[in-house]
């Protein structure tokens, strides 16, 4: 059997329409009745016997047939053939004559069997004649009878063996087919598929493999997947190379990528956790540029640790802004942060700003040097990214939330911006998320940082909602096609739309069944939790942590049974509180003065047992004590405290 042969047995109608359109197919089996395909001045079953017998023209690459008035050739894959009318694409002549030729072949072989089959028949009759001959005169009226039982038999064995033979030659050719383009997409490099998807379509690829939406495929001799983006719908054929998007992109679109990249998850070739180590090899990074760049951050640090803090160079400062800025060209968005930050504290330092501590300064320094040494040993994009971080978090879809404001935090880091956040919990999954507007300050040093705290009472509120953006923190509201990074930062798209359920008050305050596991009055049950489980399970990543929490940042509610006065130390302008559970497990309050702190450092020291609140806010491990960082208190008419 012939490649040709093969080739027209495996096609059928899901096929020409992933090569062309359903509209096209239906137009050319009605042209078969009436406009003629002729191959070689013969009638297509002439040709098609012609090939059978004939192995020279069997070997041809093209086959040349005449629909009508246009010259069609046709060519394996059945992709690539062409047609002399203008259009560029697989046209209704095409698809004509691919149908005429697998008629012909069918045809053919139909009677190829059955000629075989009555050759057989014509040797058993005769056999049957030599050995029956001197029995006729007695068994007439018996062969009569034998003569027509057997002929209704075979006509039905016949008719039952037509149509199973030409059923599993359809599920033959369904099967292969679908085993050629899955083999396909088993085989495409998954590498290949993150640099044509990009670091946005992988994550919005994980975030919905994580919440189940996940497109319709269907297969057949195509595989069908739709809705991918946008509502695209692809079709993936044998070979690859040829499958269609009604993006009509003739190459391989991001569409066909991201349908590759959908199949090989649910056949089980790639998991979601494969896909997010993958993430990163979808970002764009100068390797040579990384390393240079590292380099020179090396060389800068090795002078610092040379030279020591008194005998530190007058420019210092202007390096550090220079290396930040270098860090941002080569897109090493979490090392210009550091280097922000780390000019800030020298930037103290030479002012001798009383709440500079040295050990954080210390520890600012070595963990930097330690990223850089990483940096400068990395050998693919992947590794860069795991240091880099993004400049800008990429956002994917969340489905709809509903969400209840906690509180507000306005917040100057160190790396050089100014801002408000708002921290929300969501009631179903009781995962916490957050909205920020915030904006640079790092060039507006001599500014008073009170400037743009008038502009926080006018900024605009996302998400449709009828209400000041600082009241965001008091309201519970339901937001639709709500979209949020991989750590819950919320993004204001215009695509998001929010419905406003109530404003907490009185009558409606926070509860402890509403925050759930977030909300503690045991300060062991909180360590386990927060701090040795999370131990257990985490493996050695790039710190880029802030002073605040040396250790990964969480939030909670605490509800202490009592605790010390704050005390306030001059020499090192730090306020520290020691908040106690019942069993005697202390929870040490630690904030560092400056003109944004002191409203809070005033309002804690006036804190005793009889005016106790509840305390929101962020925890971290350090020098073996579990630290809080507040961000808001609830009294006991804000907070309703029943039993979990």
């Amino acid at each position: 059997m012939s490649d040709w042969q093969l080739a027209f047995g495996e096609i059928d109608d899901d096929y020409l329409t992933g090569i062309s359109n359903k509209g096209i197919v239906k137009r050319a089996y009605k042209d078969l009745e009436t406009i003629p395909c002729m191959a070689a001045g013969q009638n297509l079953q002439e040709a098609a016997a012609k090939q059978l017998q004939d192995m020279a023209f069997a070997a041809q690459e093209v086959l040349e047939l005449t629909v009508g008035e246009e010259t069609v050739q046709i060519r394996l894959p059945f992709g690539e053939s062409t047609c002399s009318c203008p259009s560029r694409s697989i046209c209704r002549h095409v698809v004509q004559g691919i149908l005429a030729m697998k008629a012909a072949f069918a045809a053919n072989e139909v009677v190829e069997n059955k000629t075989a089959a009555t050759a057989n028949e014509t040797v058993e009759a005769e056999k049957e004649a030599a050995t029956s001959e001197t029995m006729q005169g007695s068994t007439a009226a018996t062969s009569e009878t034998v003569e027509y039982k057997p002929a209704a038999v075979n006509e039905t064995i016949e008719g039952s063996t037509e149509a199973s033979t030409n059923e599993a030659v359809e599920n033959k050719t369904a099967v292969t087919m679908i085993e050629k383009v899955a083999q396909q997409i088993a085989d495409y490099p998954l590498a290949k598929l993150c640099k044509s998807l990009g670091t946005r379509r992988i994550q919005e690829v994980i975030g919905a493999a994580k919440t189940g939406r996940k497109p319709q495929i269907t297969y057949s001799s195509v595989v069908t997947v739709q809705p991918i983006a946008k509502s695209m719908t692809v079709k993936l054929l044998f070979p690859l190379e040829h499958a269609t998007c009604t993006c009509h992109k003739k190459e391989f679109c991001v569409h066909k990528a991201e349908a590759v990249l959908w199949c090989k998850l649910e056949s089980g070739q790639l998991g979601i956790q494969d896909l997010e180590q993958t993430e990163g090899t979808a970002a764009d990074y100068d390797m040579e540029q990384v390393h240079e760049a590292a380099s020179q951050m090396r060389t800068v640090l090795e002078e610092l640790f040379d030279t020591g803090l008194s005998r530190t160079a007058d420019d210092v400062t202007e390096r550090m802004e220079r290396l930040a800025v270098i860090s941002h060209n080569a897109k090493l968005a979490n090392f210009e942060s550091d280097w922000r930050r780390l000019q800030d504290s020298y930037q103290k330092y030479m002012k001798r700003v009383a709440t500079l501590g040295i050990p954080n300064l210390m520890r600012q320094i070595t963990r930097l040097y330690r990223n850089v040494e990483r940096l400068a040993q990395a050998q693919n994009a992947l590794e860069v990214s795991a240091l880099a971080g993004v400049f800008r978090s990429e956002y994917t879809p969340a489905l709809d939330l509903d969400l209840v404001g906690i509180a507000l935090e306005h917040f100057v880091s160190k790396s050089g911006y100014e801002g408000d956040t708002v921290y929300f919990l969501e009631e179903t999954t009781k995962r916490w998320y957050t909205y920020t507007q915030a904006r640079p300050v790092f060039y507006e040093k001599e500014q008073s940082l009170y400037n743009y705290g008038g502009q926080r009472y006018t900024q605009e509120t996302p998400w449709g909602l009828p209400v000041p953006f600082r009241e965001l923190a008091v309201c519970q509201f339901h937001l639709e096609h709500a979209k949020s990074d991989s750590r819950g930062r919320l993004s204001s798209s215009k695509e998001t739309k929010g419905r406003l359920i109530r404003e907490r008050d009185s009558k409606n305050p926070l509860t402890a069944q509403l925050l759930g596991k977030w909300y503690y009055r045991d300060f062991a049950q909180l360590f386990q939790e927060m701090f040795c489980a999370a131990r257990e399970a985490g493996a050695e990543e790039a710190d880029h942590s802030s002073e605040e929490g040396d250790a990964q940042t969480k939030l909670v509610i605490l509800r202490p049974s009592s605790c010390d006065p704050a005390v306030f130390s001059d020499t090192e302008q730090k306020l520290r509180m020691k908040l106690y559970d019942e069993a005697g497990k202390a929870v040490v309050i630690e904030i560092t003065y400056s003109k944004d702190e002191a409203e809070g450092i005033r309002y804690l020291e006036k804190i005793t047992d009889e005016n106790l609140p509840c305390f929101f806010g962020k925890i971290y491990l350090q020098d073996g004590r579990i630290k809080l960082y507040p961000i808001a208190v609830f009294g006991k008419r804000e907070l309703q405290e029943t039993d979990i």
